[in-house]
């Protein structure tokens, strides 16, 4: 029992460290299955749902001022969709994801993935599961749709910490 709790100890205080930190060193968190690599700091948790179809995966660290997050959604394409379909993909999930959170846009733009993937970068002031803020970035890459996500206190969103998150993003493929 005294072990264990010694590794608890241990392994709570390195988390401390990691927050206080920053997780400069902490190593990437790397899909292979969704090719993506981001600074999570932790091993994220996952969850996996198929809704109509269509699969969307959400890996997550919680704290308790707020959370990161990757969601990636398998979009239903053919390949011969009209050019106004990812401006539309983007601006919807936008809405959605302000809308689910009880929130109201406060800025937004356009963010270039890896010099070639159109998407969408934005903040909002929430009021769901808690008021707070959220800051987002989603892109469109073939069929995949990845949403990197910040929410919580104004002041974890705007943190170091978020913004290392938010600009470690990576394609792996």
């Amino acid at each position: 029992m005294v072990q264990f709790t010694r590794r608890a100890l241990g392994g709570a205080l390195a988390l401390a460290a990691c927050v206080v930190s920053g997780c400069a060193d902490a190593p990437e968190f790397v899909s292979t299955v969704d090719k993506f690599k981001v600074k999570f700091g932790i091993a994220p948790q996952t969850s996996d749902r198929v809704v109509g179809g269509t699969r969307s995966v959400t890996y997550k660290v919680e704290t308790s001022d707020g959370a990161r997050s990757v969601t990636v959604t398998e979009l239903p394409v053919k390949g011969d969709e009209p050019p106004e379909f990812v401006p539309w993909v983007l601006n919807s999930a936008k809405g959605d994801l302000i809308r689910a959170a009880g929130g109201k846009e406060e800025s937004s733009g356009s963010h270039v993935l890896a010099g070639k993937y159109a998407g969408r970068e934005f903040s909002a002031s929430i009021t769901q599961p808690t008021r707070g803020a959220m800051r987002a970035r989603i892109w469109v890459v073939g069929p995949r749709l990845y949403q990197v996500m910040v929410i919580g206190t104004d002041a974890y969103v705007q943190s170091d910490l978020a913004n290392e998150f938010l600009n470690s993003f990576q394609l792996t493929e």
